[in-house]
């Protein structure tokens, strides 16, 4: 029970705008969790037809330590009993959204796991931008940006459909740790089954993007990183100003361009100019193996393993 709990934890709404998704829905052998854009399936052993207040269940739940005992109050509530623990849980009578899986099924080769690991870091969280808080799906690849920086993973096999995956699901996704064994998909939506009868569907994203390719198909000269160079990005960012700007100035890399300021390590290679911010560029960090830095101010491209993108740096 634990485990179709923990499995579904991740789509209970936080605010109390619609009340019924604060609760899990238990009908039919199932349990599921629904916050309004996506919702979560388990089976479950137990024979009941509530819907018991999310937070509420869940920890009378972990806190049981033996055989648990359920069932309905005369007031409403659902009693757990385990040993001597015993809690009483709320529940809600309004009907709970019938959610269920739409469209057509296609199956899925097993990397999509890899796929979404590798892009999660990159998915932007700009609200005005809907289309780059997600990643996309779109022929042999998948996509995300965070505004600063395009990275493009090359799955290795046609995509089935186009779609772009918002970024809670993919970290449900992610967090449930385990290859969907197929998809299913609409024009509003995408499910993932497992083979434990599990599932997780979510609301898709535009899939208007901007030309990507254009901005990724253009020659460069890769290098790798100069030897040292993510653990310089480490050891400056205490002394990085409120832009968190980091500057290349040859043979050092530095918090500010000022002589006597600031911070800097000497790490020759690098480019004599460049100003990136820090965090940005510490993303790169076992996604990019090489990367063109002369090619700054216009967008660097760089490459990793089935991996490319570009960063764009900063003005001065």
């Amino acid at each position: 029970m634990l485990e179709a709990l923990k499995f579904v934890q991740g789509a209970v709404a936080k605010k109390d705008f619609v009340p019924v998704l604060r609760h899990f829905s238990i009908s039919g052998g199932l349990i599921k969790g629904y916050n309004g854009s996506m919702a979560l399936c388990s089976p479950i052993d137990l024979d009941l037809e509530v819907t018991p207040r999310a937070t509420q269940f869940s920890k009378a739940i972990a806190a049981c330590k033996g055989t648990v005992q359920l069932h309905t109050t005369p007031t409403g509530r659902l009693s757990i009993k385990s040993g001597s623990f015993k809690a009483f849980v709320d529940c809600i009578e309004e009907d709970y959204p019938d959610i269920q899986p739409e469209g057509e099924v296609l199956g899925l080769d097993g990397t999509l796991l890899k796929a979404l690991k590798k892009l999660n870091p990159f998915i932007a969280d700009d609200a005005s931008r809907q289309w780059a808080r997600g990643i996309m799906f779109r022929g042999p690849s998948a996509f995300a940006t965070n505004n600063v920086t395009l990275v493009e993973y090359w799955l290795g096999y046609a995509f089935p459909v186009e779609v772009n995956i918002p970024k809670p699901a993919v970290q449900e996704l992610i967090r449930i740790g385990e290859e969907p064994a197929t998809m299913q998909i609409c024009e509003t939506s995408v499910t993932f089954h497992y083979s434990s009868g599990r599932w997780l569907r979510t609301q898709t994203y535009p899939t208007q993007w901007p030309d990507m390719i254009r901005v990724l198909n253009r020659e460069s000269n890769q290098q790798p990183f100069p030897t040292g160079f993510f653990d310089s990005l480490e050891d400056l960012i205490p002394f990085a100003d409120d832009l968190e700007r980091v500057f290349f100035l040859g043979d050092r890399i530095a918090t500010t361009p000022s002589d006597g300021l600031g911070a800097s390590v000497e790490l020759p290679g690098l480019p004599e100019q460049g100003i990136y911010n820090i965090k940005q560029i510490q993303l790169l960090a076992g996604i990019a193996e090489t990367i063109d830095l002369n090619q700054y101010p216009a967008p660097c491209l760089f490459y990793g393993d089935r991996v490319r993108g570009a960063i764009i740096g900063m003005r001065g």
